[in-house]
């Protein structure tokens, strides 16, 4: 077997790779913007931008209720995953007085298309596919720039799994993004084709291996979208991350090198998980994390108020359990 690859084939110059990410800031977003839902804690708007290569992007746009500019986190989801998947935490997190703008990657959601992927034996194709999406991102930024209720100055990023992977190229390459939070993602893309579990990569390894494509001329083709190559140009900005000690979809190995690859402040957390990692504790520390880097707050409550609610109000309600116990029992035996 062919030895595991080490990242980047050639030490690449993220300065330069950079290039694959420049756009016509200029261009008119032409944006649309419609109600999509109501919800005691804030609004969620529809809407749609042009990007670069005559792109449309949908989107999901959620704004807290109340008056003032509001910080705003960029979210991205995970392969075969849509923007509608910030949904279920909308509320909550509009209620910490966050708005949320989540688009569809390319391929994705509403931009699906008949036989292409991002995972895809096309190679060509799903880098482009990447490239787009990482664009489509830094003009999610200059949307966000165009709307009042958002404080532009206070973005932040949240990407899971391809979101992660892809979150690590835009935080690179985009400097307006203020602290990111990439949760299951890694780098050294030909270790994770390599290794990954994933169901849409076998079917790229059985290409690689019918079209006698090594692992480093892999990595060569791989190499402008290969987060380990663009991550550490975030700092000195904060980065965290989240990942699970026995993820096999993105490999642990190739979570850990990303991180490593990162600069500092960064930060991480382990879990003693696979790749579905337990976001009833991932949520409060990313919030903890943003509450910190885009509002200031010196303290920060989500963690330990989920520790709180899992552990010391069990113990409370069992130890008046007892203690209501014992009294009846002492009680009965008065009588």
């Amino acid at each position: 077997m062919e030895a595991l690859p080490s990242g980047s084939s050639n030490q690449a110059d993220s300065k330069d790779l950079s290039r694959f990410y420049a756009y016509d800031k200029s261009l008119p977003l032409n944006a649309t913007e419609e109600l999509f839902k109501e919800l005691e804690a804030c609004k969620i708007y529809k809407v749609y931008f042009s990007s670069a290569n005559g792109e449309r992007v949908p989107g999901l746009l959620s704004v807290p209720r109340g008056s003032g500019k509001f910080p705003c986190i960029i979210f991205l989801h995970g392969y075969g995953g849509s923007k509608e998947d910030m949904l279920p935490a909308s509320g909550l997190i509009a209620a910490e007085g966050y708005a949320i703008l989540a688009i569809d990657a390319e391929y994705h959601g509403e931009r699906m298309e008949e036989g292409k992927a991002l995972y895809s034996p096309n190679l060509e194709e799903s880098r482009n596919g990447i490239i787009q999406t990482i664009i489509d991102l830094r003009r999610a930024v200059d949307y966000l720039e165009t709307r009042g209720e958002i404080d532009s100055s206070r973005i932040g990023y949240v990407g899971g799994s391809m979101g992660g992977i892809l979150g690590g190229i835009f935080i690179g390459v985009e400097p307006r993004i203020k602290a990111a939070a990439l949760l299951v993602a890694g780098g050294n893309m030909s270790l994770m084709i390599m290794e990954s579990m994933h169901a849409a990569i076998p079917a790229i390894r059985e290409y690689l291996a019918e079209s006698g494509i090594s692992y480093i001329e892999l990595q060569e083709l791989l190499d402008p979208v290969d987060p380990i190559n663009f991550i550490a140009n975030f700092s000195p900005r904060p980065v965290v991350f989240h990942l699970g000690k026995y993820d096999r979809v993105v490999p642990a190995e190739a979570g850990e090198q990303l991180y490593e690859a990162a600069g500092e402040p960064k930060q991480i957390y382990w879990y003693d998980s696979g790749h579905d990692i337990p976001l009833d504790l991932v949520l409060p520390r990313v919030l903890d994390f943003m509450d910190r880097e885009l509002m200031g707050k010196a303290l920060t409550f989500h963690e330990m108020k989920f520790w709180v609610l899992r552990y010391i109000v069990p113990i409370v309600i069992v130890a008046i359990s007892i203690v209501v116990l014992v009294y009846l029992i002492v009680k009965t035996k008065r009588f």
